[in-house]
């Protein structure tokens, strides 16, 4: 992999972490059109730079938490995290070819339908979040692992489809991002661990990807929380609308193989 190709790669990464559009799908869709490989240990750096933005952005959120973890914010969180995990690993390890990227138009297609479904069908906004509303949120998370299909649009659909307050349902599905990020660099470095141990990729692509995914991601985040407070998310609906469609073309066109 190339310096530019991290660039890309940790700048695509960064910024669809954030906006409702998918960070896996548009990572699987550029390698499939050519642009790096799949790597381990990249996938790590730019995971680690993605964190280190949230965690940055998100200070004045979980800092409290971290100091009074008992509270019912961390019951939540925990609440959300668990079917998110169980459909993970269901995934995974019952359906892999999907998590390969074979649904990936459907993904992207399925996030637009989130997107709209969130403008048209809008309830009383509120601040109250309580455990149902977190287990649902969860189980939207949970069918993120698809590539195409958006963590952060599922979770923000599925918070303000029960009346979550639009700024509140952006922080929220931020904060879920910590956990949800950590956990992925795990089990990559676990997998990694268990492989042949040898780096993949030189050290200037790691430096490049992981430093440009932090930038993104800090730019996209702050982008993200303010244009919510003013802005629907039908822009963001018709692109994820139209790149699925195209996906959906491109392989019966024989320009990629899905």
């Amino acid at each position: 992999m190339t310096w530019w190709e991290s660039l890309i790669l940790g700048i695509v990464q960064g910024a669809s972490e954030f906006l409702p559009i998918s960070s896996s799908g548009h990572l699987l869709l550029l390698e499939k059109l050519g642009i790096g490989h799949e790597s381990l240990f990249f996938n790590i750096m730019v995971h680690v730079g993605t964190l280190v933005a949230v965690l940055i952005a998100l200070r004045k959120t979980w800092l409290p938490i971290l100091k009074h973890p008992v509270q019912k914010t961390t019951g939540y969180i925990l609440l959300a995290c668990a079917p998110t995990v169980a459909l993970a690993l269901i995934f995974k390890y019952l359906a892999p070819s999907l998590i390969s990227g074979r649904l990936l138009g459907f993904g992207f297609v399925l996030t637009a339908c989130l997107l709209t479904a969130t403008e048209m069908f809008k309830k009383p906004q509120t601040m109250l979040l309580n455990g149902k509303k977190s287990i649902l949120t969860g189980v939207l998370q949970g069918i993120a692992v698809l590539p195409g299909v958006s963590r952060s649009g599922a979770t923000i659909s599925a918070l303000r489809l029960q009346g979550i307050d639009k700024t509140e349902a952006a922080n929220f599905s931020f904060l879920l991002s910590i956990p949800i990020i950590i956990g992925s660099a795990v089990l990559e470095g676990i997998d990694f661990a268990r492989g042949s141990a040898v780096l993949d990729i030189g050290a200037l692509p790691l430096i490049v990807g992981g430093i440009s995914a932090f930038l993104s991601g800090l730019l996209s985040i702050n982008f993200f929380l303010k244009l919510i407070k003013k802005r629907s998310m039908i822009g963001f609906a018709v692109y994820t609308l139209l790149l699925g469609v195209v996906v959906t073309l491109l392989p019966i066109w024989g320009i990629i193989q899905l």
